[in-house]
């Protein structure tokens, strides 16, 4: 059963952009193999690391998104273990991030249609006893 997942890994600085590309290609390539799907390559290029991971300053970011076999992941995450240019990588599965953030969204929606309608019954029914009482004065007047 295939799943989306988004892999995401910082490449050390000493390395250059072919390096680079090989190892991106080397992950594209064991996806592409298991018949996974490549839905879309992101390279951000080197930036500066929140903290420093092995006395290194910056890294090479790259992140793929991909509709694989969960399996194929587990060869990837080893195959990224082993590799020592590899400073940092994580694997997102997509697909239950987005069925939880859908769920809470009806939840949310669905409170805020409660709230809603009792603060418009509220409302009615407060000015339905305004107009009790604006007429009970009037009749006291007479």
């Amino acid at each position: 059963m295939t799943s989306r997942y988004e892999i995401g890994f910082i490449v050390t600085p000493e390395v250059n952009e072919e390096e680079v590309k090989k190892i991106t290609e080397s992950i594209t390539s064991t996806i592409t193999k298991a018949q996974g799907v490549i839905e879309n390559l992101d390279e951000w290029g080197r930036k500066k690391l929140a903290f420093p991971i092995h006395k290194n300053l910056e890294g090479y970011y790259v992140f793929v998104q991909a509709e694989v076999d969960g399996s194929v992941i587990a060869t990837l995450e080893r195959r990224l273990k082993q590799m020592e240019k590899v400073l940092r990588f994580i694997t997102l599965r997509l697909d239950d991030k987005l069925k939880k953030s859908n769920k809470l969204t009806k939840r949310w929606a669905k409170i805020d249609r409660l709230r809603k309608k009792t603060m418009d019954s509220r409302e009615e029914k407060e000015s339905e006893d305004f107009n009790e009482n604006e007429e009970d004065s009037d009749a006291t007047e007479k």
